[in-house]
């Protein structure tokens, strides 16, 4: 490789370099002027209620779980006498 070649190369690399930068620049000032959220954690307070109010519905859910499951038994024995 001669001198001009690695000269092409360089300036290929450093045009690329320029437009990299480029791009970045805008999104870091973009960052800047944006407010953060006036309530971060609205959805992570979301997340949070969500199982407490399955854990409530849950004992409901076993009671007719159960019974269901003794008339379906009442049922088949029932039938098998």
């Amino acid at each position: 490789m001669n001198e001009t070649d690695k000269k092409r190369i360089f300036g290929r690399l450093e045009n690329m370099r320029g437009e990299i930068l480029a791009k970045i620049r805008p999104r870091e000032q973009r960052y800047e002027t944006e407010k953060p959220p006036e309530q971060p954690y609205v959805f992570l307070q979301q997340r949070m209620e969500k199982p407490g109010q399955i854990l409530q519905e849950l004992p409901e859910f076993l009671e007719w779980l159960w019974l269901v499951t003794v008339a379906v038994f009442r049922v088949f024995r029932f039938f098998s006498r």
